[in-house]
Order: structure tokens, then sequence, then C-alpha cells
């Protein structure tokens, strides 16, 4: 208890004796890139995090709330702390996302009722007695949750959960809302297994779900909701569900990315005047609404059609299917066009993707450090920015 209270206080006295001696460092304070970006610039961005659960992890290269050990274990990168680019740290979102997750499960209380085949669900275990958040003061119940993923065979916590090793505490969960996967309270003080509790939450990164995500029957070893046949066909690697390290799925990234480019894609008359674009789009709307399935939404139940005259392809994109791909699926559902799941491969192949840089597949140079697909003083500024990060 006493070393994270302490590691509280650390984080914010290391940050002010970092902070001075990179002022006073003549070198680094002399240095200024681009339009006018310069030390101020890198160091104002190393602010100390806001929220006082929020508290320092041992072993930590990056000051992102997970340990570089936890980093290696879950995928995520041990010297980059916010891989999404969103201005949160990685393991403050993530501890967020988690502590949603388990409140969204669905209470089973054991006697009462069968939980839900293949779902997950929580048992609730709540004691006589209160627990007191060191940090905020505010009292829980001294109890707390088991986590069951029947699909796994699999509980959390197990018998080597360093925290508790009969339930993840109300407390615990507290300070994941807060960003934090340490605690601090009159009786729990620690942090949980955080590779076990993801594996059993079936969580890997911090994006929100959304509902239009369908099952995908085929194998998909990586779990980016891409097929390991469509991975294979396309190029992508099938054992990595993140390749490009920016913790969203791979098949959420590039259903969303298609979508962006049809929706880009100049519109033609094929009556009209000669095409001379290599990708375009013809409309061929209906007098007729489709009903998605999962939000409800009316659509038109016609479909563009999409060409690459290069390679003399073509496909018909139904509009309830670009519906789903702005979702960050490939799979739809609708009352005209029905189930099924669209043409990963081909679509692919006719919009010549990677089409712009970021997409997914994207090839960067080793000197593009802020992957913009140029080499420039501004990849020398964020060297230094990651450099300035490294108080070691």
């Amino acid at each position: 208890m006493r070393k994270l209270k302490r590691a509280s206080q650390k984080n914010k006295k290391r940050y002010k004796s970092f902070r001075q001696k990179a002022l006073t460092t003549g070198a680094a304070a002399a240095i200024t890139f681009g339009t006018g970006t310069g030390i101020h610039k890198i160091l104002a961005d190393t602010e100390p995090l806001p929220d006082a659960h929020q508290i320092a992890v041992h072993g930590d290269s990056d000051n992102d709330l997970l340990s570089d050990s936890e980093e290696y274990a879950i995928g995520y990168k041990p010297f980059i702390s916010d891989q999404n680019n969103n201005e949160t740290p990685d393991g403050v979102e993530l501890a967020k996302h988690v502590a949603k997750v388990i409140e969204d499960l669905p209470v089973y209380v054991p006697g009462t009722m069968m939980p839900i085949p293949n779902k997950i669900y929580k048992i609730e275990y709540l004691m006589f007695g209160l627990e007191r958040c060191d940090i905020c003061g505010q009292y829980l119940n001294m109890g707390g949750y088991e986590i069951i993923n029947p699909k796994l065979d699999m509980t959390f916590p197990d018998s080597n959960d360093p925290l508790d090793n009969t339930l993840l505490p109300e407390l615990a969960i507290h300070y994941m809302s807060h960003g934090s996967f340490d605690c601090l309270g009159t009786i729990h003080q620690g942090r949980a297994d955080i590779p076990v509790l993801l594996r059993v939450l079936e969580v890997q990164f911090p994006y929100n779900p959304d509902e239009h995500l369908l099952k995908i029957d085929s194998n998909d070893i990586d779990g980016d909701f891409l097929t390991d046949n469509e991975e294979l066909q396309a190029g992508y690697n099938l054992n990595n569900p993140d390749q490009n390290e920016n913790l969203i799925p791979d098949g959420i990234e590039l259903a969303k990315q298609c979508a962006e480019i049809i929706d880009s894609l100049p519109e033609v008359d094929s009556n009209g005047p000669e095409i001379i674009h290599m990708i375009y789009k013809e409309s061929f709307m209906m007098r007729g609404l489709e009903y998605c399935d999962i939000c409800g939404e009316d659509v038109n139940m016609g479909y563009y059609l999409v060409t690459n005259a290069r390679l003399g392809l073509s496909m018909e994109v139904p509009v309830i299917v670009l519906h789903y791909m702005q979702h960050g699926s490939f799979d739809y559902s609708g009352d005209v066009h029905e189930t099924g799941r669209f043409d990963v491969v081909l679509l692919k192949k006719i919009l010549e993707m990677p089409n712009r840089c970021g997409d997914l597949g994207t090839i960067y140079k080793p000197a593009d450090i802020n992957k913009d697909c140029k080499v420039d003083s501004n990849d020398i500024t964020e060297y230094i920015k990651m450099w300035l990060e490294q108080n070691d």
C-alpha cells in the first residue's frame, strides 16, 4: 500500500525533475523544427495525468500506465504511449474500456436462472461492509465479482491473481473507470492480472463494440474480424490482429476505410460523357427501402457499381453493405439482401488498397516516424519528443 502511495507522489516529482533537466539542457533548448514547433511544444505534450486515481506504474517506459511486461503480454507497444493517437494514454483508455465491459456484463444469480450459453457473465458477491477509496474518499461495497467465460472455460480471478484470488473487487472497477488498473483502498491494494482479465473478457483493444460486427463463422485465428482465408488472399498478416499498431482490429479498420473510399469515388453516368476516371462508381438507386436488422435504419435498397477501368473489374456494392462497412463490418443483414458477407478480397483489389497513406497495408519508410508517408523535419520533431519521454 505504501509503495503505491509513494508511486503516485513519485510520478509528479519525476516529471518535474525531468522537465527541469530538459529545459536547462542548452542543446535541447535551442532546437526548433518545422514551422515553429520547438522544445516547449514538445514538453507541453508531456503534462502529468490529471486524475489522481491514475497511479504511476513501475517498469513503464512510455508512462501510459501499463508496464512494459504487460504491454508485451497483451500485444501493445511498450515505447509508444498513445498508439491510436487520440491523446489518451493506452493504459488509461484500456482501463476505462474494461470497466465499461464489466459493467455491461449480465449478472447471473446462482439458483435463480441459467446463464446464456457461451456468453460471458459475472456473479456478484456483495459483503456486509464498505471499502473507502484512498484517492477520492468514495465508499464502495467491499465485495466484488467473479467473471466467467464458459466458451473458454476460464474464470477471473484465479488462484494466482495478485490482487484478490476470489473476486474482482468493486474498488478495482472504480479505479478502472478512472483509468487505472491499480487500486488503493482500506482493504484492497494492488493490481489485478491484466493479461488474464483481458483474455477472460475477450478484450484486446479499447474500441467501442458495435452490434453491426456480426459473428464470423469461418476461422479468424487473430480475432480481427477478417477470416484467415481473406487475410491470406489479400496479403494481410493472419497472425496479427493490429498490423499497423493503432489498437483498432484490422477488419474493422479496413471496412471503414473501404466505405470512406467508396463514398469519395467520383460518381459517373454511364450514358453521359466519356469516363476518364480509373476507379469510379455508378449509382443504381431504387424506389424502395431496406431495413437494417441491427439498428433499424432504413437505407435505399439499391446499389453502387464500383469499377476499376485499369483492371477491367466491377462489383455491386449494395447500400446496406456500405452501411455495415461504415460501422466496421463486412458482414451484413437486411430485409432485402438478407444476411451474408461481402467479398473483401475482390473489393480490396478493385479499390487498389492501400489506396491512401494510412490505409491498412501501407508500407512506411524507416525514417517516417510519424507515418505520414513523408520524411521531413516533422519526423525529427517526433523523434526528439520520443527521446525526451524516455527518462530512465
